[in-house]
């Protein structure tokens, strides 16, 4: 399996290694970039990007990632913080008023970003297409009740954090936290980073796959939560 790149003097062995993971570990595809210092040291990559069509996997090749989104939400809320827009240990409520039901009428921003806020999840049963929607996970979690004393206990926060965070980066901006990032981080930085797939960009994304020799998965149909 071919591989492309570069890597400075005294990091080959980590590029042999990377190399390794496709004549010996079955990798499929996948992307290494190393700053040491700020500056970059390596960027590799190689394989293929969609195991159905054999596309392969180019310095330009977008890929989801998943739960680090949390960060670019997070950060949107700390520069509103910087700001004096938000205020991390005022209410949810103060921003967000529908909120303030069942219990969560004390529940701050920085309990949701501590992940001990009680809500992890919103139970209520959503489809498929209502989670891409948004709106109805807001409903949702308007209408969760937390699971145990706010700010008592800490349960990672895996499907609910970017939902509550964005939408206080929303009622206080205006924009949909994806549309907010790109205006105050990246467009400025050049970024080719996004929560929420620009339309021309999904010819450059990879395709997930099943483990090789495990279960075939279902698509997504049904889900208890939102992430």
């Amino acid at each position: 399996m071919s591989h492309h790149g570069w890597a400075d003097e005294g990091f080959g062995a980590l590029a042999d290694e990377f190399a390794r993971n496709f004549a010996e570990r079955g990798e499929l595809g996948a992307a290494l970039a190393v700053f040491v210092d700020g500056r970059k040291v390596a960027d590799l990559w190689g394989g293929i990007a969609d195991d159905r069509t054999g596309r392969a996997w180019t310095e330009d090749t977008v890929l989801p990632v998943m739960s680090c989104t949390k960060a670019l939400v997070s950060i949107s809320a700390h520069l509103l913080a910087q700001q004096g827009r938000l205020d991390l240990d005022a209410p949810v409520a103060d921003y967000w008023p529908e909120f303030a039901q069942h219990g969560k009428e004390r529940i701050t921003t920085r309990m949701v970003l501590a992940h001990t806020a009680g809500i992890p999840l919103a139970e209520r049963r959503l489809t498929f297409e209502e989670l891409t929607a948004r709106t109805p996970v807001i409903r949702a979690l308007e209408e969760q009740p937390p699971l145990w004393e706010p700010g008592t206990a800490y349960d990672y926060h895996a499907h609910a954090f970017g939902y509550i965070v964005g939408e206080v980066v929303r009622r206080i901006t205006g924009l949909r936290p994806g549309a907010h990032f790109r205006r105050i981080i990246g467009d400025e930085l050049g970024l080719r980073t996004w929560l929420g797939m620009p339309e021309e960009e999904i010819s450059q994304l990879a395709g997930s796959s099943r483990p090789r020799g495990g279960p075939r998965r279902r698509p997504p149909t049904r889900c208890s939560y939102g992430r």
